[in-house]
């Protein structure tokens, strides 16, 4: 089973007077395809002067579990293989499996791995951001806090389809997971502060994992 928002584009007040021009591009995609092609994606979004990738601890993406309250229970950093385990629906908690994805077929299409929209600014403050630590700091909060938010309205609001035997039901999520991935420049170099949300797929309630 897969999870659904209510809502299927959100649009989020966020919280600073920098990013009141702020906006989530795009809407919410669906990413079809396995571990290996997500982290090619995402390593492909920036420069390789944006020196995120290049961190001695080699994280490149925040992992964060959320309850049925928008709470945070659980926060860590994933390492870029760790990355391509969760899109494979690994746990990075437990290394275990989660469930095995639909392979696509003549007929329906394989099964969404996560679903993402990105944070945004206007590129004037991102090129500020780049020339003052102030606004620097002041901006990169500000996009925590946007996705922050976001957090909050998915634990809090979203639901997922259940089918037993002969029936049809709608559960609310008890846990869900969440990866953030913060970018400081576009694919061409220029400076371009943008984080990557994505929302894993698998979620529990009722009896378990869905």
């Amino acid at each position: 089973m897969h999870a659904f928002y209510s809502g299927a584009v959100m649009h989020t007040s966020l919280m600073r007077p920098l990013m009141r021009e702020g906006r989530m591009k795009g809407g919410v995609l669906l990413f079809r395809g396995s571990g290996v092609a997500a982290r090619r994606y995402v390593e492909a979004d920036r420069s390789r002067a944006d020196e995120y990738y290049l961190r001695a601890d080699d994280a490149i993406a925040e992992y964060a579990v959320i309850d049925a309250t928008g709470e945070v229970t659980a926060i860590r950093s994933l390492t870029a293989d760790e990355y391509e385990g969760w899109v494979d629906w690994i746990n990075p908690a437990t290394g275990e499996s989660m469930g095995t994805p639909r392979k696509p077929g003549q007929v329906r299409k394989g099964s969404p791995l996560f679903a993402e929209m990105t944070i945004n600014a206007p590129k004037s403050l991102s090129v500020a951001a780049a020339l003052h630590p102030k606004v620097s700091e002041a901006l990169d909060a500000a996009q925590r806090d946007a996705a922050q938010e976001i957090q909050r309205f998915l634990g809090q609001h979203s639901v997922t389809l259940a089918r037993p035997r002969g029936a049809q039901e709608v559960l609310p999520i008890e846990r869900m997971q969440t990866v953030a991935i913060t970018h400081k420049t576009s694919r061409a170099g220029d400076p371009h502060r943008h984080i990557h949300f994505q929302i894993g797929t698998r979620v529990w309630a009722g009896s378990g994992a869905r």
